[in-house]
């Protein structure tokens, strides 16, 4: 909001403001007045209307007991009780003119009548002329009298004693047809001997209707009502001025049609009171007069509800004074409000459009233009404020010229900065990015913030999926990770290593480092440095050296006993064989010579195998057909398997020739074949037919194979300096191979075995060496190939021997 409608709002606020309050001020007050006014004028009304309806009731009382006390009713009513008839005909002719007289006087009374205790009238005077002013009246002849039909005046007068009058409103007909509204009064009539019967005298109802609606205080739009208290109207200024519909429209013509609930219980309280609340009327009311605590103290059940009158006006006409100045002075409060807006405009015109320019020479000057300057002629504050204006704006265009001098050159020291910072970052990408381990950068929460170019080849993960990421969640779920070295560097604060090992996609054996390195700022751990190094091939490098070492070890100390046993074993085989062909001895000692014979014999074998072991033959090879060579060895096997042994070919015709050890290569056929006959006879129980698989076929593998092997083993000469290296066999992914598949249907060879079986002297036979698989491991290799095996305990076992057609590739180390 500007300054300009500020000011506006506070000058018409200052003006208009005080006027409003003190005219709101008036309109209240004078409505409360009005409606002040309206209750004492209605109050008095109500009021009014009871003391003369009071005074006209206490008028028909006193001429009731005027007629009981005189002294022809007193002597009608002696004549009533005795037994001769012509004295009650006198007494009754003379109280007929007497009553005549009495009516005509009066002229309120339509009826005055009076009956016997058995319902019978004895008198009727009424009235003839109802629409004349002046009342005339008669008596009913005697033929004209009803006997028997006045059962209702009984029961009104009923309980009533001496001196009481009960009244009820009535309607009575006239005539043939016409209805007349009165308002009936009993009084019972006592003689000597007890009560002779009844004085009923039917007023007029008009000349009550005319003492309700007598001259009021507020002569306005109002309305007069009176109701019965089960809430039907007797009398409505507004809606029924006559008591001739007293029985019609009972359920239309009554306050509870009119009036919520609320407002027809305080009507009928038999209270006076006040109502303007919850309607649109102000209303004055109570009871027109107390059937108890006054002479008319008793009514018959039937008819003792009490009535109500109540006068009301419009709050409209009541409150219509105060709504007309309301709007008056609404018109003139505009009228005020649009004369002092007009002032304020001419008057705030004078000091802001200096402030106007004031503003634009801001917005000139946020733009950077601060050579702008300003031209105000108030001779005021204004005035001074914007020469003020104008020294600022030099002192910035001073500043300005300042600070771009200083920019420019800052700009020039972040450039120089900012590449001599990306040349490094490109040097420190680059150290990284070659490195082939993985550098993780975790944060406090152990989120992956950062990695190096490694981090995908080495972890197997998308360093875009693992941002963001715990890294236990990343690592550990498919077992790459198996210790979290970065939470134990977390919490020691110093750095870890720890090295799994694991199997990647193709199952093949993976060790993984873990270095985790604290960062530290102001002496707390702020971020962990994990390193992560593939060291598989370190692995199995320490792996082939402590191999190499230990198949040395098992060569050298095989020769020596080989060749030492050998040497006994001659001198004593000689001696036992110069021992059998002397006669000197016994058949029976003869067998004992030939057990220890057979004894020397195996032993003979056994130092055979470890001089073949220790010192092999150089191979010599040559083209051969390998399926040849296979059946041969199944053929020397079958005659030494058990009956239910049975060995099953599937061998292919068509395979190439290649270059073969044909006796080498055969005596690890047989090894093989040995070994699973071995393995079925050991099984707790054997079925019928025992099975020996053989099967041969080319096949291109789908992944690289590698393996280790000495040269001396294949009969190649040490090395120079008299060391025996080892050298890897590798038949890399997509090479052409024969393979050879032999299994046995035995009890197979438990997993933590399987790494075991071709280490030289490890056997799990009773009589075995420990040196035929080693041996078909030592001739595979000097083949170029390479042999795995496949089992779990309780099923069968299967070796692979895969023969490369071709050259042979093989790997120093």
């Amino acid at each position: 909001m500007s300054i300009r409608a500020k000011l506006i709002i506070a000058f018409a606020g200052l003006s208009v403001i005080p006027v409003g309050l003190l005219g709101l001020h008036g309109v209240f007050s004078n409505a409360k007045m009005m409606k002040q006014i309206a209750f004492e004028n209605l109050t008095h009304d109500v009021r009014t209307i009871r003391e003369k309806t009071a005074n006209f009731l206490t008028g028909v009382e006193s001429d009731l007991r005027l007629l009981q006390s005189a002294s022809f009713v007193q002597r009608f009513l002696t004549a009533a009780e005795g037994p001769a008839k012509q004295p009650k005909e006198r007494t009754t002719e003379q109280l007929a003119s007497e009553l005549l007289a009495f009516a005509r006087t009066k002229q309120i009374y339509y009826q005055i009548r009076i009956i016997d205790d058995a319902g019978d009238e004895l008198l009727r005077i009424e009235c003839l002329n109802l629409s004349d002013s002046l009342l005339s009246f008669s008596s009913t002849p005697a033929s004209e009298l009803r006997q028997g039909f006045e059962s209702y005046y009984i029961l009104l007068a009923e309980g009533l004693t001496k001196g009481e009058i009960a009244f009820t409103p009535a309607e009575v007909v006239h005539g043939s047809a016409e209805r007349v509204p009165v308002i009936g009064f009993v009084m019972p009539l006592f003689g000597s001997k007890g009560r002779v019967g009844l004085l009923i005298a039917n007023v007029f109802a008009k000349n009550l209707f005319r003492v309700i609606e007598t001259q009021r205080h507020l002569n306005l739009q109002g309305k007069i009502v009176l109701a019965t208290s089960d809430g039907h109207y007797l009398y409505h200024s507004e809606k029924k001025k006559d008591w001739n519909k007293l029985l019609a429209s009972r359920e239309d013509e009554n306050l509870q049609h009119d009036y919520s609930p609320s407002i027809v219980a305080q009507l009928l309280s038999r209270q006076e009171g006040m109502i303007d609340e919850g309607i649109d009327e102000i209303i004055s009311y109570g009871p027109l007069f107390s059937p108890r605590g006054t002479l008319f103290t008793h009514q018959p059940h039937a008819f003792s509800n009490p009535f109500f009158v109540f006068e009301s006006l419009p709050k409209e006409i009541v409150l219509g004074p105060v709504w007309t100045f309301s709007w008056t002075f609404a018109g003139f409060l505009m009228v005020f409000l649009i004369t002092s807006v007009g002032l304020g405009l001419l008057a705030t015109r004078q000091f802001t459009k200096p402030i106007a320019m004031l503003q634009q020479g801001a917005e000139v000057i946020t733009k950077g233009n601060y050579g702008h300057r300003l031209h105000v002629e108030t001779h005021d504050e204004i005035e001074e404020l914007a020469q003020q204006f104008n020294v600022m704006a030099g002192s910035l265009e001073v500043h300005e010229r300042e600070i771009l001098r200083h920019r420019t050159t800052l700009q020039e020291m972040v450039q120089n900065r900012t590449r001599e910072l990306t040349e490094e970052k490109a040097k420190l990408q680059a150290l990284l990015d070659n490195v082939p381990s993985a550098v993780v950068l975790l944060d406090q929460q152990f989120r992956i913030q950062a990695a190096s170019a490694a981090f995908s080849n080495v972890t197997g993960f998308r360093f875009e999926d693992a941002r963001g990421q715990d890294c236990q969640s990343v690592f550990c779920k498919d077992g790459f990770c198996r210790e979290c070295v970065s939470r134990q560097a977390m919490l020691s604060g110093n750095t870890e290593i720890h090295v799994d090992q694991t199997f990647d996609r193709v199952r093949a054996e993976r060790y993984i480092e873990h270095v985790a390195i604290p960062l530290k700022e102001n002496g707390h751990v702020s971020s962990i440095l994990e390193i992560i190094t593939d060291i598989t091939k370190r692995k199995q490098l320490e792996q082939r050296l402590l191999q190499t070492e230990r198949l040395t070890a098992a060569g050298e100390m095989s020769a020596l006993i080989a060749h030492e046993f050998r040497n006994s074993l001659t001198s004593v085989k000689m001696i036992l064989q110069l021992q059998r062909e002397s006669k000197n001895f016994f058949s029976h000692e003869k067998k004992s010579l030939d057990v220890a014979l057979n004894s020397i014999h195996h032993m003979e074998g056994v130092v055979t195998e470890l001089l073949n072991f220790a010192r092999p033959s150089p191979m010599e090879f040559r083209p051969e057909q390998l399926l040849d060579v296979i059946n041969d060895s199944i053929s020397f096997i079958e005659s030494h398997l058990k009956k239910n042994i049975q060995i099953e070919k599937s061998l292919r015709d068509d395979l190439p020739s290649i270059e073969l050890d044909a006796p080498h290569f055969k005596e690890a056929m047989i090894n093989i074949l040995l070994n699973a006959a071995q393995a079925i006879e050991n099984k707790p129980r054997m079925k019928r037919k025992e099975i020996v698989s053989v099967r041969t076929h080319t096949t291109t593998l789908g992944k690289e194979l590698r393996d280790f092997t000495l040269r001396d083993n294949i009969g190649d000469a040490p090395d120079k300096d008299g060391v025996r290296s080892g050298r890897e066999i590798t038949l890399k992914k997509g090479t052409r191979c024969i393979l050879v598949e032999v299994s046995d249907s035995g009890p197979g060879i438990p997993r933590n075995l399987l790494n075991r079986i071709f280490d030289p002297f490890f056997t799990t036979k009773s009589n075995g060496t420990g040196l035929g698989l080693p041996m078909v491991k030592q001739t595979v290799n000097a083949h170029g190939g390479i042999v795995t095996v496949e089992s779990r305990r309780g099923a069968h076992a299967t070796f692979r021997i895969y023969l490369p057609l071709g050259k042979r590739e093989t790997t120093h180390a």
